[in-house]
């Protein structure tokens, strides 16, 4: 068969990448984290193996969503940019046979990542409290969650040439197939129990409508947010549990084949690069020039220019300057819309928590992979002989980073403090304003050093992750346990001070470490100049 060749290389191509063995020491260290803090707050006692045992099936299921989207996403975008998917058109393969190769290897590199963590799952059997329902569940769905993850990012792949599109329609397609699996979650297991206990096993009151009552069931199901699985299971028959367990995993193949089928026709369909067609000139013309204001723009974007032009490279394209007011645009929306919910105020942190983790995360993406397209055209080596120093080029950066995500940070933060300020006495909330602040300062020196140390995007923008936002959460009660275990009493990491103000301090401590050795590296050119890979 011609299309095992192509397998085979896939295969030795990623077993050469560095990133496929980093995956799976991540995944580890990802539920050896969630074992700490399930022990920090529950212990290891014995019978306590079934909510272990959920922590650590949350905690993979969310990793798949993150990572098999972004392993994924550049895999055919990248054959495009490179001119070899013409080659591979010249012989007797088809577009879903490449879309095959590809996803098979890709799938492999997610297996490996479920079976790395095996003997950290064995920790719940160890416990006790575990039965194998459960067990049984949570491969049905961290399977269907692999299945679904890769058809998002072999679509997105398919659909994007340049790689920052590609990751962008990975992730809002990851966001859409997993609504999309939690829907028909919720309507598979939740049919065979009354609506009364679902309801009260996720704490839903009368204010949920159908939809938002099915779509809330199937996460409870696929991530055993309220820790309910093993009373979930006692009321399914083991008929009922073989059904639902069936039925999910033939819809996410069947999910897949339609995926590769429909990514293989648009792989077959633009292999072949031509000029952009009238319509997409017309799009462009329309939608993406500027037409009003045009001596002022003109006029502000000469000011940026001349005052950072390294800034300037961040929003010199209508897509960087689309991130900054498309947030700002999703916040002012978020907020008038929830505004009209007589409950918001009962629920708001959560809302606005959720929608600062993910402009964190957009901060870090664009942080990540700043340096990274400065590396891949060329246009690094030309800023290092410049007569810009060190300092000026990171300063310049950073003052780009910090002005695109302004508005949205700035508009949530300061809503956010204003709301609060209406009962004095919730100074709960205080915290995570405060941490988050900090993060909008932080986050940025931390991406720009990881951009420039790593060789591919996902290493620059998972390290950025735990060194900027989880490390400062994390050592600082680590830190604190240890010195009650040596006998010390009251420390700056004790009780009496608030846990964001520890973090705090060590973002602020990390950030300083980051931007010395970022100007340390630039000054000695060490980083690699080769040309850069989204995973290597």
């Amino acid at each position: 068969m011609t299309i095992l060749p192509v397998i085979a290389r896939e295969l030795r191509a990623s077993a050469r990448h560095q990133f496929t063995y980093y995956l799976r020491t991540f995944g580890v260290a990802a539920l050896l984290v969630a074992c700490a803090l399930f022990g920090l707050d529950y212990g290891f006692g014995p019978t306590l193996g079934g909510r272990l045992f959920g922590s650590l099936h949350f905690t993979l299921f969310w990793a798949i969503w993150i990572l098999v989207p972004m392993l994924t996403a550049d895999c055919i975008s990248r054959e495009r940019r490179e001119g070899t998917l013409g080659l591979l058109f010249m012989t007797r393969l088809k577009g879903t046979d490449i879309v095959v190769a590809k996803g098979l290897a890709h799938g492999l590199r997610a297996l490996t990542l479920w079976l790395a963590v095996l003997p950290v799952v064995t920790i719940p059997f160890l416990l006790g409290g575990l039965s194998w329902s459960q067990v049984l569940l949570s491969s049905s769905i961290n399977f269907s969650a692999i299945c679904w993850a890769l058809a998002a990012g072999l679509l997105a792949s398919a659909w994007s040439k340049l790689w920052l599109r590609a990751m962008l329609r990975a992730a809002i397609l990851a966001i859409i197939f997993l609504l999309g699996l939690a829907t028909a979650a919720g309507l598979l297991w939740t049919s065979s129990l009354p609506s009364w206990w679902s309801r009260g096993w996720l704490g839903l009151g009368g204010g949920f409508n159908t939809s938002d009552y099915t779509l809330l069931s199937g996460f409870g199901i696929l991530t055993d947010a309220s820790g309910n699985w093993s009373d979930y299971l006692r009321l399914l028959s083991h008929r009922q549990l073989a059904w639902g367990i069936g039925q999910l995993t033939v819809l996410s193949v069947l999910v897949l084949f339609v995926a590769i089928f429909a990514a293989g026709a648009k792989a077959h369909r633009v292999w072949q690069e031509e000029p952009p067609s009238r319509r997409q000139l017309w799009v462009q013309r329309t939608f993406c020039t500027p037409v009003l204001w045009l001596d002022f723009f003109k006029r502000w974007m000469r000011r940026k220019l001349e005052h950072n032009p390294i800034g300037w490279l961040e929003q010199r394209t209508w897509t960087g300057r689309l991130v900054t007011w498309a947030w700002f645009a999703v916040v002012i929306s978020l907020y008038s819309a929830v505004l009209t919910d007589r409950n918001f105020f009962r629920g708001g942190n959560a809302i606005q928590s959720v929608m600062a983790w993910l402009l964190a995360g957009s901060l870090a993406m664009s942080a990540a992979g700043s340096f990274r397209r400065e590396r891949e055209s060329g246009v690094l080596e030309l800023l290092l002989v410049s007569p810009l120093a060190e300092n000026e080029i990171v300063a310049g950066r950073l003052r780009g980073l910090w002005a695109q995500f302004l508005p949205a940070f700035g508009t949530l933060l300061g809503l956010w403090t204003y709301f609060q300020s209406f009962d004095p006495r919730d100074t709960v909330t205080l915290g995570p304003i405060f941490f988050y602040s900090i993060t909008f300062l932080t986050l940025p020196v931390v991406g720009l050093y990881y951009s420039l140390l790593c060789r591919n995007f996902i290493s620059a923008l998972l390290a950025t992750f735990a060194i900027g936002m989880f490390a400062p959460m994390v050592v600082p009660p680590v830190l604190g346990i240890i010195w009650r275990l040596l006998g010390g009493h009251i420390t700056f990491f004790s009780m009496h001070v608030h846990p964001s103000a520890g973090a705090a301090v060590f973002q602020i401590l990390f950030a300083v470490l980051c931007y010395t050795w970022l100007q340390k590296r630039l000054k000695t050119r060490a980083f690699p100049l080769e040309r850069t890979e989204l995973v290597s």
